[in-house]
C-alpha cells in the first residue's frame, strides 16, 4: 500500500501535486512547499517522524522519507528523531497565486515580467508565504528570521513573501563559510531580501531583478550594531575596502559550493553602509 501511494503521488505531479527531493543536513531548518506537494527527504536513514509532528510522512526506502504538505497554507512542524538527536523542521505551505493577478488579499504583488531569456528560474512564483505580524520573528534558518527577508513595501497585514529552499540553504551555508574564513560574524545583517515586482519597480530597479525570485540577498556584517558594515579590513575606516573583503569571500564560496549566481559590491552611501549582493540565479554574474 505504501509504494502504491507513492506511485499515485508521482502521478499527481502532473496535476495538483509536485514531487521534489532535498537532503536532510545541519543547514536545513525549514521547507517551503506548495499545497499538497510531495517532498522526498533524503539522508534520513535512522530518522523517524515523532508523534508531535503535524505533517504526514512515510518511509520510502532505507534512506528517504516522503513529506506530504498539508492542503491549507500555513506553518507546520515536522520533528524527526533518532537515537541521538531530534531535528525540528518548519514546514511552510504557500498560498497559491495566479501570476496574472496584481494583488493577493489586497497586498500589492504587481506583474512579473516574462522570464529572462526564457530561463525557468525566472518564472513567476506560483505561491507566496502569508505573513502576519506575529510571524515576523519566525526563524527560517537558525540565523534568519522572516523580518530579515520580507519585502520593505508599506502595507498592512497579511504581507506575502517569496523565498525558496535553495536560497535559505545558501544563506546558512554562506554564513558558515564566511565564519570559517576567519571573518567575525554571528549572523548577517540585511539590506534587502525579497521584493515584489510592484516594489521593485517603485525603487527603479531592473525588471528582472533577482530579488523577485526568492534567492537574492543584500548582506553586510554588523557585529557592533551601528547599522553599517563593520571595519572588516582593520584599517580603522568604513570604506569600499571592507565591502571588498566580503565580496571576495562570497566569490570564493560560490566557486567551492553548488550555488552559482550573481555577486555585486555596493559602496557606502549616506543612507546605508556598504554591502554585497548574492543570488543563486544559475549562471555567473559580477558587478
Amino acid at each position: 500500500m505504501y509504494f502504491s501511494r507513492i506511485i499515485l503521488s508521482v502521478c499527481l505531479a502532473l496535476t495538483t501535486c509536485s514531487v521534489a527531493a532535498i537532503e536532510l543536513t545541519d543547514s536545513l531548518h525549514s521547507l517551503v512547499l506548495d499545497a499538497k506537494q510531495v517532498l522526498t527527504l533524503d539522508n534520513t536513514a535512522d530518522f523517524t517522524a515523532t508523534t508531535v509532528s503535524d505533517v504526514e510522512t512515510e518511509r520510502l526506502g532505507p534512506n528517504s522519507i516522503a513529506v506530504y504538505a498539508p492542503e491549507n497554507a500555513g506553518f507546520y512542524n515536522l520533528v524527526l528523531s533518532n537515537n541521538i538527536t531530534r531535528k525540528h523542521l518548519l514546514v511552510i505551505v504557500k498560498t497559491p497565486f495566479n501570476a496574472n493577478n496584481k494583488q493577493l488579499n489586497n497586498y500589492q504583488i504587481g506583474l512579473y515580467p516574462a522570464p529572462y531569456k526564457n530561463y525557468p528560474q525566472y518564472s513567476a512564483p506560483n505561491g507566496f508565504i502569508e505573513v502576519t505580524q506575529e510571524d515576523l520573528t519566525r526563524q527560517l534558518t537558525p540565523h534568519v528570521q522572516i523580518k530579515n527577508v520580507i519585502c520593505k513595501q508599506a502595507s498592512g497585514f497579511p504581507k506575502y513573501l517569496y523565498v525558496n529552499n535553495d536560497g535559505l540553504l545558501m544563506l546558512e551555508e554562506l554564513l558558515t563559510f564566511v565564519q570559517n574564513e576567519g571573518i567575525k560574524v554571528s549572523k548577517f545583517a540585511f539590506i534587502s531580501g525579497y521584493r515584489t515586482p510592484h516594489y521593485n519597480r517603485s525603487i527603479g530597479n531592473g525588471k528582472h531583478s533577482r530579488h523577485q525570485y526568492g534567492d537574492a540577498f543584500d548582506l553586510y556584517i554588523d557585529e557592533n550594531g551601528d547599522g553599517r558594515m563593520d571595519d572588516l579590513n582593520g584599517d580603522g575606516k568604513l570604506t569600499i575596502a571592507d565591502v571588498d573583503v566580503l565580496y571576495k569571500a562570497f566569490e570564493k564560496f560560490q566557486k567551492q559550493s553548488r550555488y552559482n549566481g550573481g555577486i555585486g559590491r555596493y559602496k557606502p552611501a549616506s543612507h546605508h553602509g556598504g554591502f554585497v549582493h548574492i543570488d543563486n540565479r544559475g549562471f555567473t554574474a559580477r558587478w
